[in-house]
């Protein structure tokens, strides 16, 4: 790995494996259903925040991902194959990235207006009131929910 990288992926190398290959597998498997891909592009989104990723990473592990599927597949690989996953893998980056994005733009402002919100209550409090705003089904909640909580 080259040496900027190394922090990012500072697990050991099977676990790391083990994550990439299930990610490959749940955009593979969703690649037909684009709401519960998008979704699910997200939450890896949210993960990989905590992760450090960065736009310059997306270029260099979609790079390798092909290089050794390639190997993988030997003399089988075909342009398609590589055309296809290329576009697998720079959509879905996108959308994580995007993401990624949001999370850098706002983040100081949520986490200051979480802190005011902790100065004022406990997390149990506030858990408590948000549950039970959300169960009561009054017309503002459900206004705000778009059909969700329908």
């Amino acid at each position: 790995l080259p040496p900027n990288l190394k922090p990012v992926y500072a697990k050991p190398r099977q676990i790391l494996s083990c994550k990439f290959v299930e990610m490959m597998l749940t955009l593979v498997s969703f690649h037909g259903d684009t709401m519960v891909m998008e979704e699910q592009i997200n939450l890896l989104g949210f993960r990989h925040i905590k992760y450090g990723a960065k736009k310059q990473h997306v270029r260099v592990m979609g790079d390798v991902l092909i290089e050794t599927m390639a190997r993988a597949v030997g003399e089988d690989w075909t342009m398609d194959m590589a055309e296809a996953w290329n576009e697998l893998w720079l959509h879905s980056c996108g959308l994580m990235m995007n993401v990624i994005d949001d999370a850098s733009t706002h983040g100081t402002r949520v986490q200051e207006l979480w802190g005011r919100v902790r100065g004022k209550t406990t997390e149990i409090k506030f858990g408590s009131t948000l549950r039970k705003l959300l169960l009561s089904g009054t017309e503002w909640v459900s206004s705000l929910s778009h059909g969700i909580l329908e």
